[in-house]
């Protein structure tokens, strides 16, 4: 969403609400919001490829807290498909959306049960629970990038509680 000032160019800039407009034209753009439910939908199924589909074929998703991305269609679906094997039963529950135009925000609580053990503790069948934020640019109703925000240490936490 843009902010735009309204005022005369003689206008002494004051920053008030009254001077900054909402630039809405845009802020409900169905094919983000297809895009958005059809991500869930395909992740939410474990189905890598269909969710590989809705991008760009360029698309990229970067995981924020290490800058990790994975670009084009082939390296999001064996990305997503050793993810899945990682936390299985994974299931993303989309708590709140903010829509701005092809950008949207949802923060999002992910559960599941942990595929693997992990640095050789025994974690494999331990619960895990996570809260995130995913930040998607939509462009003609394709993913063009995500953006994956989570606490690392909150993961770290629920493993440690798991081994002690």
């Amino acid at each position: 969403m843009l902010l735009r000032p309204r005022f005369p160019p003689t206008h002494d800039r004051r920053l008030d609400v009254a001077d900054h407009v909402a630039d809405t034209s845009s802020a409900t753009d169905l094919g983000a919001t297809d895009a958005v439910e059809a991500f869930y939908a395909a992740y939410n199924r474990h189905d890598a490829g269909a969710a590989a589909a809705l991008y760009a074929e360029d698309g990229w998703h970067e995981e924020a807290h290490n800058g990790a991305r994975r670009q084009g269609r082939e390296a999001l679906q064996t990305g997503l498909d050793r993810f899945f094997g990682f936390i299985t039963h994974a299931h993303w529950q989309p708590r709140e959306r903010i829509d701005a135009g092809a950008s949207v925000a949802v923060v999002y609580t992910l559960t599941g049960v942990l595929g693997v053990d992990i640095k050789g503790l025994p974690t494999r069948g331990r619960p895990i629970e996570l809260r995130g934020v995913h930040l998607f640019d939509i462009v003609d109703g394709a993913l063009r990038s995500t953006r994956d925000y989570w606490d690392p240490a909150a993961f770290q936490r629920q493993i440690a509680q798991v081994t002690a």
